[in-house]
């Protein structure tokens, strides 16, 4: 079963994050999703070109815990 209810999104995680990691090249977008307690979904979005074609892809996707003030990355993933 499919939830459909919307995931709000956090920019002080965003910026939280990024200020840990930095920002990537080409860099184009972070969203940062609170999946459940203080658990969040981190992902960072860049501009990728394939044989001459823009488009953009997650980069960089982190799990992370954000008790209000600390944020520790519990899990990672990059391509």
């Amino acid at each position: 079963m499919q939830n459909d209810k919307k995931i709000p999104e956090s920019k002080e995680v965003c910026n939280k994050i990024l200020k840990i990691v930095g920002k990537p090249e080409n860099f184009l977008m972070c969203k940062a999703m609170n999946v459940y307690d203080d658990k969040y979904r981190i992902n960072i979005y860049t501009k990728r070109f394939v044989e001459g074609i823009e488009g953009r892809s997650i980069t960089q996707s982190y799990f992370c815990r954000y008790d209000g003030n600390n944020l520790k990355i519990i899990n990672r993933s990059s391509t």
